[in-house]
Order: C-alpha cells, then structure tokens, then sequence
C-alpha cells in the first residue's frame, strides 16, 4: 500500500489494511478533513475485494437520479443493493438530498440484511451525521467509527521528505517548513510542492527559499484577484470607501445602498451564481438580490462616473482588459 503512515492515520490505515469481509462491523466509518487520504483507503480496500462497489456520494445521487429519470431503478437497485461490500466516499455530499438518503437507507437494510458490509468516508472534523435522518446515522454510527486527525507539522514534513525523495527532487529543507506551516493536510501539500516546482521552471530558478516566497508572494496575490464572492466585496468596499462591515450589515444609506448595490451586480457578473447564494453573503434574501442587481443595471447606463468605476473594477480582476 503506497500511503504515508504516521500517528495520526495508524488506526484507520490498520482497520482497512486487516480488513475481513466476514468479522467486520456492518458500517464502518472513516472521518476527518480533507487531504489526508480517506480515498485512498477506500479505493485499496476496493482493489483487494474486487466484488465490491466503490463510488462516492454524488456519482451515487446521479446515478440514482438517473434511474428513476429513465425508469431503471430495478437495475440500479439490484447493482447496489446486492453486492457484499459497498464503499461509499465523501458522505457529506448528500446533505440536502431527500431522496437519495432515503434509497441509501434502502439500500443500508438490503446489502446488511443480504449479510454484505458498508464503508464509508465522510469530511469532517467530527462524525456528526445528522443530514442523513436520525434513523439511518444511528445505523452508520452503531458501526466502527474511526477518525484521522490533522497531522502535526512534523509529519508534514516527513510527508514532503518521502514524496520529493521518490520524485528525485532538490527542495531546501527549510522551503519544507515553510509549507508545512502554512497549510494542514497532504494534498494541499503535494498541490503546492508541484506548483512551485513549475513555478521555478518557468522563472529558471532553484528550488531556493527565496524562490519559494516569491512564488507564494505570486500566489497569494492571484488569490486576492481571483474572482470569489468575499474578494469582490473587499474591492468594492475598499474601491467605495465603505468599511466591508457596512457593506454586509443592515445599513441602508445611499452610499452603503449603492455599494452594496454594485458588489451584488459585480458578484452576479463575475461569479455567475444564483441569486439566492449570493444573497447568503448579505444576509438577504434573493429577492432583494434579484432588485438590487436591476437597479445597480440602470445605474450603470446613465451614471458615467459609477461605471468608470465598476470598469476600474473589473479590471483588479483582469476582466475586460
């Protein structure tokens, strides 16, 4: 198994590596954040129980809907509901989603009642499975409940160590430290090992610690342009001179009014998300998002100075150059 081992995944990698179809727990549950390899434990428990299903949680919910689109549901539950081993990844997923938590319940009481098993990976700090109905998170969690903690810095450390020894990189030690004290898991880890490895190359550098801060200086200034709902309001603010406080609150002054008027037209524009989405940012709701979008249009037509401005905008996000 190709996987770092440390204190803070022993329990699961052991539970998933001495895996026994027949002694195991019905549901077994396997929690923690993001980028600490709860996928990869699935897909190796997969690969040596090849009569088992491994899909996650959103490939479950379109196939499922799928099926009753198309009126295939016999197939799609005698697929499911028959195997003896079902892997499901990232659980989280379904939140929201009625009906498919009710054909995975469904599905629960077919494969244990058939005798067959469940494993299942949810993000999360804690194994709090309440978007699931209380019936069915009773089942999952009557089960084994494991978690993976965040791995220290020096695990980290020791992670980067064996992946750039394997790669037959050259990284100072010290770029090492600096990355692990800047993010928590292994995959955000080897996204920014790879990034300034390509970044160094472009810029005919070594993988220097100078190198590094340039590039993480680069980073996190595209990260300040990027076009996200929170970054196009802190410019409308600071562009407005409005405090981003205002600008969320329920102040209704004609100066706050229109820059939260603008910061809505402009999110809508760049970000394309629905209105009520973009009204969660403001507390508001998405008729009110829909108003103040249509007014900030108006405006823009006729006031010469307000669109220079939102054009001065868009452009700290290089949009229209």
């Amino acid at each position: 198994m190709n996987w770092f081992l440390s204190e803070f995944n022993i329990r699961a990698w052991r539970q998933i590596k001495n895996y026994e179809l027949e002694k195991a727990a019905n549901v077994t549950l396997v929690y923690g954040q993001k980028g600490l390899g709860k996928t990869t434990l699935l897909r190796y428990l997969h690969q040596h129980n090849q009569a088992g299903i491994f899909v996650d949680a959103i490939s479950f919910a379109r196939q499922y809907a799928y099926a009753a689109q198309t009126n295939t549901l016999n197939s799609f539950r005698q697929r499911y509901r028959t195997t003896r081993l079902l892997l499901i990844d990232d659980l989280q997923l379904l939140e929201g989603k009625v009906k498919t938590i009710e054909e995975l319940h469904y599905t629960y009481e077919y494969v244990i009642g058939n005798g067959g098993k469940m494993v299942i990976t949810l993000e999360a700090d804690l194994p709090q499975l309440e978007f699931i109905g209380e019936r069915l998170a009773s089942r999952f969690l009557g089960g084994i409940v494991i978690p993976i903690a965040v791995p220290l810095v020096s695990e980290i450390e020791r992670f980067m160590v064996e992946y750039i020894q394997q790669k037959h990189l050259f990284i100072d030690a010290e770029v090492l430290g600096l990355i692990a004290m800047r993010i928590d898991n292994l995959t955000d880890a080897l996204s920014i090992i790879e990034e300034f490895v390509e970044f160094a190359e472009i810029q005919l550098d070594q993988l220097s610690v100078q190198c590094f801060q340039e590039y993480w200086h680069d980073k996190e200034r595209k990260k300040n342009i990027s076009t996200e709902p929170m970054n196009i309001i802190k410019i409308v603010a600071q562009t407005m001179g409005i405090p981003i406080e205002e600008l969320l609150g329920p102040r209704r002054k004609p100066k706050v009014n229109e820059a939260r008027e603008l910061a809505i037209y402009t999110i809508r524009t760049l970000c394309q998300i629905s209105y009520p989405a973009i009204g969660c940012y403001f507390n508001r709701n998405h008729s009110t998002m829909i108003i103040s979008y249509k007014k900030m249009q108006a405006k823009l037509t006729k006031d010469h100075d307000l669109e220079k401005t939102y054009k001065g905008i868009l452009k700290v996000f290089q949009v229209g150059q």
